[in-house]
């Protein structure tokens, strides 16, 4: 019996193929290579905060898709111009020293030189051309990367650069990184080539194999877990508590506001002032607590709110959420 499996999606939907993903892992297989490609769209980690990663509203507004994967490391972006590679093995034989190896072989055969830097990351020419994380099941470890060809790199700050919101998590922080495209290093490379030098060089390895073109987006295992990857509402339930620090002088005083957020609620407001009027912090507390973390909601409690001290402090929040 054959042993090995090499799936290229057909689809463009981050989460339908992390969901297909999430599939193959589950197979009973001792190597697979999964090839990907993305609309653009930000990936958050596994314990990742989107609201201190992600510039949200610009996302909407562009139409950039927010998807969550299961493993860790921190928030990047995709388009069509980047490469989504995973490597699937057993986990008490599988290692990323020879997963990151098969991977530098196939860029040699573009003649591209390149080498790993630190534990994560693949880097040509000084710039970061390749991010990797990892996860591990009962049985399988797994090992996917991004290869950066012609992504527009020129956009990546506007969605992954968030806004002034000072906000303090336990969700772990992405690190910045010197970034480039394969294509300074070979002007003419093609996504197309360095799928099959990946592909070459797997076979290589593990020898020949046959190579299956498959679309998650409509394969009904992966449709079934669509969700837990794509779905927004879910994404942001599961972001971890963090709170949202306001310091800013309105014409009642001076104001220090701690907001907390556990599953897209405002859970509990803290407020510190020299306002003279003793009863403001109740009065902003009450008109607070329990609504969405979300412009959306403010702008609904703003259009309630008679308030005129409580409403110069919403409309201040609409501006930083």
């Amino acid at each position: 019996m054959n042993r090995r499996a090499i799936y290229v999606a057909t689809s463009h939907d981050c989460a339908a193929n992390l969901a297909g993903e999430a599939y193959l892992i589950k197979q009973d297989l001792e190597h697979i290579l999964y090839l990907w490609v993305n609309d653009p769209c930000i990936v958050v980690g596994r314990f990742q905060n989107p609201y201190s990663e992600c510039n949200l509203e610009r996302m909407d507004a562009e139409g950039v898709q927010l998807v969550r994967r299961n493993s860790g490391g921190g928030a990047v972006y995709h388009d069509k111009g980047n490469l989504c590679f995973t490597l699937i093995g057993k986990k008490d034989s599988s290692t990323r020293e020879e997963n990151f190896a098969l991977v530098l072989a196939g860029l040699k055969k573009l003649g591209i030189e390149a080498e790993l830097s630190g534990r994560n990351d693949i880097l040509s020419q000084g710039k970061k051309i390749s991010g990797n994380a990892f996860q591990s099941t009962a049985t399988k470890f797994c090992h996917h990367g991004t290869l950066l060809i012609t992504s527009d790199l020129s956009v990546m700050a506007n969605y992954l650069t968030p806004s002034s919101t000072k906000l303090a998590s336990k969700a772990v922080k992405s690190v910045a990184s010197r970034v480039g495209n394969l294509s300074e290093v070979k002007p003419d490379i093609t996504t197309k080539e360095v799928e099959d030098a990946l592909i070459e060089a797997f076979c290589d390895k593990y020898g020949p194999t046959d190579v299956t073109m498959i679309d998650f987006k409509k394969f009904a295992e992966a449709k079934a877990d669509y969700r837990l990857f794509g779905d927004r509402n879910l994404i942001l339930e599961k972001t971890p508590q963090f709170t949202h620090f306001v310091h800013h002088r309105f014409s009642w005083g001076e104001c220090s506001l701690h907001i907390d957020v556990h599953k897209t609620k405002i859970t509990k407001v803290r407020l510190f002032t020299d306002a003279l009027d003793t009863s403001l912090p109740e009065r902003i507390t009450n008109n607070l607590e329990g609504l969405s973390y979300a412009k959306t909601a403010l702008l609904k409690a703003s259009d309630k709110c008679r308030d005129e001290d409580v409403l110069e402090l919403l409309t201040y929040l609409i501006e930083q959420i």
